[in-house]
């Protein structure tokens, strides 16, 4: 009788054992998922460019631009663009949002 009990006692437990796995790992995944979507690099660059081109009456992009660090949780990502205006290049930086809407940060000049 009380190895019958034990059993069933040893059973419970491991029940609830998955019980409180499953519940744990669901937690889990919620919390990792964004939430928001974030802007893909190709459309963060894509608006950074057009940003720094308004900049200028005659200019183009000189080298493709770069995602250098993206900030979490918001997914802001910082991009360079890079803008060849006459004999003069500049490194435009600008924020793009998730929304892929680019907010200017500054600006610097190359080979000063």
């Amino acid at each position: 009788m009380n190895r019958l009990l034990l059993q069933h006692l040893v059973l419970q437990q491991r029940s609830a054992l998955q019980h409180s796995a499953i519940v744990i790992a669901v937690m889990l995944s919620l919390v990792s998922m964004p939430a928001t979507a974030m802007c893909r690099d190709r459309d963060a660059w894509a608006a950074s460019d057009e940003l720094a081109l308004r900049f200028f009456r005659e200019a183009q992009v000189f080298k493709q631009a770069k995602v250098l660090k993206v900030h979490h949780p918001s997914g802001r990502k910082e991009v360079a663009s890079y803008i060849q205006n006459g004999e003069k290049r500049y490194s435009i930086f600008n924020l793009v949002g998730p929304d892929c809407v680019a907010v200017y940060r500054k600006r610097t000049r190359q080979n000063d």
